[in-house]
């Protein structure tokens, strides 16, 4: 379902610059919280990189719309829609030649997360490779563990991950740690629950469909770079909770 920006991005958006291209763009994001998420009434999209997109896009003086889907069909979308793009999503070797890119938008921590009374202590994700680790389905960072020996469970869904942790179910959860936390603090596990290990950070972009004119992306990396530097992104960091 496609939903318009929020009444105070849509009055931005009628002042915008005449610049402005004619085609309006297609964004599109997954349920990730704090990063990008729907709100409860179901009719808007919060979160501190979403915010930041729509500051770029506010400035680039673009129209556009922003829904919330899964990964496979946002991603499916990007790849084969002119003027749509994805964010918050990693930049990896094997996508880059398929899309063209803006960022990075945000950093994101991996890290082990376990039960508050478990005493074991690590000293690097190593150390978790004989004890059960909760990830979740076609998870790319769960399977890839897997690959390396590790003993992943996998979930239906991640939000499943903080009731089987808490439980006793896994021995740790493999997870964003801003993620991780905002479920967890949602389903009321966050007091039972600690960080034992980071695994590694990644910087999160918002990729674009490949026909998407250059000077149009470099624009938005432009933006993006201001944001950082006039300290926009602090603010919106700290409005949500999360600097």
């Amino acid at each position: 379902m496609i939903r318009c920006c929020a009444p105070s991005l849509l009055f931005a958006a009628l002042l915008a610059p005449l610049v402005a291209h004619a085609d309006g763009l297609k964004l599109i994001v997954q349920e990730y919280a704090p990063f990008t998420h729907t709100d409860y009434q179901g009719t808007d999209i919060h979160g501190f990189v979403a915010d930041k997109v729509a500051e770029i896009m506010k400035r680039a003086g673009e129209t556009y719309t922003i829904n919330s889907t899964s990964l496979a069909r946002a991603y499916q979308a990007a790849l084969t829609e002119e003027n749509t793009c994805l964010f918050a999503f990693r930049r990896t070797p094997d996508r880059e030649k398929y899309f063209k890119w803006v960022g990075p938008l945000a950093a994101d921590n991996w890290v082990l997360y376990s039960r508050k009374s478990d005493t074991r202590s690590l000293k690097s994700l190593e150390d978790a490779k004989s004890y059960t680790i909760g990830s979740y389905k076609n998870a790319a960072t769960g399977l890839y563990l897997q690959e390396q020996g590790y003993k992943i469970q996998f979930a239906s869904q991640d939000d499943d991950n903080p009731r089987l942790l808490v439980n006793g179910r896994l021995d740790y959860w493999i997870v964003s740690e801003l993620h991780g936390m905002f479920l967890a603090q949602q389903q009321g596990y966050w007091e039972g629950i600690s960080k034992a290990v980071k695994y590694r950070s990644i910087d999160l972009y918002m990729l674009c469909n490949a026909r998407m004119d250059k000077q149009r992306i470099d624009n938005f990396n432009s933006f993006n770079a201001d944001i950082d530097r006039d300290g926009t992104m602090e603010k919106l960091m700290r409005k949500y909770g999360v600097k």
